[in-house]
């Protein structure tokens, strides 16, 4: 698991280090460096380890992450062309590279740390879980190849893969406390079934694989008790939050061990109480031993894990809140604890109280 990450001349970064727990939460301003913790992990992943662990040359311009040239992510203020980035491990042991531009405005590796066994480790293992802001909606088809397909996450960055691995990984046995108490079997299928019910009572997905184009579409069906099913309907005709919400449910549902699953804007097209269950399916998988890092505007996403603390489902010190502002080129991360109660130890400035400053400004006189 990683204890922390640190980052210097990288984008809005002169200097940072970010601490993370087991489930852990990015929050604040647009610009101020939330998507930028995850870029940083993005790209070491991205770098090629050598036998022995040691990072020994730099996919720059990657599948999960393509920074563009070397000067739009150095840092502005920087008086050295040298970016670094280093993840920590709770063993103590850390993977690090030292980026340099040339003349040609490109990135080139320049230096880097190790340790033997690093690729065995949660950032570099092929089931490392990352969703970006931009997944997809809903699409008449999803790819769904005949063959082992090429992706550095399983579900793709954009969620295209999905019904792929849903499919094939359709017995997978859900841990226990991920199951959703309502579902009819423990198996994926039927856990993802589930939880789509909490985003939408009564939903189901269905997959109709065309196997000669390597295409599936996706389906939607509902059901009610007393009633018959509907007939699947079109991802399209079924909303967004549902196409939206499956592969985040799928890929906290199928955590091993301390995998490593990043989630960008994990609230998009959800109402609030799916979103506060989300963050609870995310705190359980927490609970199992992964390490989720939810980026978010939510805050649905921040009291669906404060509950899951008060509740027991995950304990106070697996949960890290971080809260970022930016003024003119100089980023604060602050980092309020959580008691078990659910209540943080002191409430940064700008940190998901709009409503509050909503209510005051409707009740104030005119």
């Amino acid at each position: 698991m990683i204890d922390r990450i640190e980052m210097r001349n990288f984008k809005c970064f002169e200097e940072q280090s970010i601490s993370l727990a087991g489930i852990n939460v990015l929050a604040g301003l647009n610009g101020a460096g939330k998507s930028t913790v995850i870029q940083s992990l993005l790209l070491l992943r991205q770098a090629r380890l050598s036998a022995d662990g040691r990072p020994e040359s730099l996919r720059w311009h990657g599948g999960l992450f393509d920074p563009g040239p070397f000067e739009d992510v150095l840092h502005a203020g920087s008086e050295q062309d040298r970016i670094v980035l280093e993840a920590v491990f709770q063993s103590s042991d850390s993977v690090g590279i030292e980026v340099g531009g040339n003349e040609a405005g490109s990135a080139e590796l320049i230096g880097s740390t190790g340790f033997p066994g690093a690729s065995g480790t949660s950032l570099y293992r092929p089931s490392l879980f990352y969703l970006g802001a931009d997944r997809l909606g809903p699409q008449k088809t999803l790819p769904y190849p005949d063959q082992e397909y090429e992706s550095q996450t399983p579900l793709g960055k954009s969620g295209e893969f999905v019904l792929r691995y849903l499919g094939n990984q359709r017995h997978r046995v859900v841990r226990e406390r991920l199951r959703h108490v309502d579902a009819p079997n423990a198996m994926l299928w039927g856990q993802v079934d589930a939880w789509l019910g909490v985003i939408s009572p009564g939903a189901e997905v269905h997959i109709n694989v065309l196997p000669n184009v390597d295409q599936a579409l996706a389906g939607f069906s509902f059901s009610q008790d007393g009633d018959v099913t509907t007939r699947p309907v079109k991802a399209a005709n079924a909303g967004f939050g549902l196409s939206y919400a499956l592969p985040v449910i799928v890929a906290l549902l199928s955590v091993r061990g301390d995998d490593l699953v990043m989630i960008e804007n994990p609230e998009a097209h959800l109402h609030p109480a799916g979103q506060t269950r989300l963050a609870e399916l995310a705190a359980r998988a927490a609970a199992t031993g992964a390490q989720v890092i939810l980026e978010t505007h939510s805050d649905h996403i921040l009291d669906g894990i404060r509950l899951a603390v008060r509740n027991g489902i995950v304990a106070p010190d697996q949960a890290a809140f971080h809260y970022f502002q930016r003024t003119d080129l100089t980023v604060q991360v602050e980092t309020p604890a959580i008691r078990e109660d659910g209540r943080l130890d002191f409430w940064p400035d700008g940190f998901f109280d709009q409503h509050e400053r909503n209510l005051a400004a409707l009740v104030a006189p005119r």
